[in-house]
Order: structure tokens, then C-alpha cells, then sequence
């Protein structure tokens, strides 16, 4: 398995995704995650071509996995609001046994570790002045407690609001290609009796009063 941003070519960048802090402001902030299974006669060039796809809507590759039986999983990254159009791309590779796109709705934690974030900055800058004023070293080693908590909280949730940020601009396609099964070829006798079966079927279309369907 391979991970990280995976590139197998070149295309125009598409316009990204608002910011989640914008969006916030104008509507709701949903996390799109699509999925979806495809039969492909080849999978190499499946991979290649879904890559391609993601990067014309201005995404990329996050991940990929390969299996042993001629099989293949990539995790693309695409502007959540290029999502369809991303998928209805992957979906003229080949044929598809399963499809789902669904949304999650983060707008409420997302505004509630907002304001959270912003009362602890507040607590954090009042400890810093209080510290600056301490002149007991049992108050300074008690602020300075507190303080390394309070910033520990501030640290937690601006991580958390930009990974919410991250996976609202940018939606999730988890993308399977199989292999289709080849036809069994046609051995002599086969070929024979595909042959004969052929003949009748123009003798009968052309000399049967009714056409012959089969």
C-alpha cells in the first residue's frame, strides 16, 4: 500500500471550495463522503485515469492500495463541491456495482469548539498577565500550571476546528475497481457450433416468411 498525495497527471486546476469559516456564514458545513465499486476490464489504467478525473476537479490522490487479485483501492480527495461531478467521471471507467454519497452535518460543532476556542483564549491571555504580575513563586508555579492546560485546550481545539475546515472543503471518494472476469474462449467444438448456429439463423432469416429472432 502506498499513502500520501498521488499524482499520475497534469490538469487545470478547477476553483476550490469556500472556507469553512465563510460557509459558516452563508449555510450549513457538510462533510461529503462518496463511495463507490467499479468493474473495470484493466485496473492500472482504471487507477490511472480516476486520478486524472480527481485532478481535473481541481482534487488529488490520498491514498492508494493495490490487491493481489487484479484489484485496487484509492482514496481521492476532491472539492466538496465538485463531488458529483467527480463521481459521475468515475463512473464512465467502468461498471458500477455500488454507489453511495452521503453528507454529515458539523455546522453545530463546528460553531461550538469555535466558541469554546474562544473563551480559552481569553482565559489563556488573563493567565498571562497574571503571571507577569505574580511575584510569589508558589503563585507563579500555580498560573504556570494552569496556563500550560489552558493553552493544551487552545492547541486541542484549533487542531480540531482545521481538520473540520479540511474535510469540509474537501469531500472523501473512497473508490474500488475489480477486475471484470474475461469470457471463457471457445474451444474447437465451439467455435463449430457457433458456426452452424450462425448459418441457420441466416438461412432462416432469409427464407422464413417471419423474421427469426432468437
Amino acid at each position: 500500500a502506498t499513502s500520501g498525495e498521488l499524482r499520475a497527471c497534469s490538469a487545470s486546476p478547477a476553483a476550490l471550495a469556500e472556507p469553512a469559516e465563510q460557509k459558516a456564514e452563508t449555510g450549513r458545513l457538510l462533510i461529503w463522503k462518496a463511495y463507490l465499486t467499479l468493474e473495470v476490464w484493466n485496473v492500472s489504467n482504471a487507477v490511472a485515469q480516476a486520478v486524472c478525473a480527481a485532478e481535473a476537479q481541481g482534487g488529488f490522490a490520498e491514498s492508494r492500495s493495490d490487491g493481489r487479485d487484479h484489484s485496487a483501492s484509492l482514496t481521492l480527495r476532491v472539492p466538496s463541491d465538485k463531488v458529483k461531478q467527480a463521481v459521475a467521471s468515475l463512473e464512465a471507467l467502468g461498471d458500477v456495482t455500488y454507489r453511495s454519497i452521503d453528507a454529515e452535518d458539523v455546522t453545530e460543532q463546528y460553531v461550538d469548539v469555535k466558541a469554546r476556542l474562544k473563551n480559552r483564549i481569553v482565559l489563556r491571555d488573563r493567565l498571562r498577565k497574571l503571571l507577569d504580575q505574580a511575584t510569589e513563586v508558589k503563585d507563579v508555579l500555580a498560573i504556570e500550571t494552569e496556563l500550560n492546560r489552558v493553552q493544551g485546550d487552545v492547541d486541542s481545539m484549533e487542531a480540531r476546528i482545521q481538520s473540520l475546515q479540511g474535510q469540509v472543503d474537501y469531500a472523501v471518494l473512497d473508490l474500488n475497481l475489480r477486475q471484470k472476469e474475461k469470457p471463457p474462449l471457445l474451444g474447437p467444438l465451439g467455435l463449430v457450433c457457433k458456426g452452424l448456429w450462425w448459418t441457420v439463423r441466416k438461412l432462416f432469416s432469409q427464407h422464413s416468411s417471419c423474421p427469426f429472432n432468437p
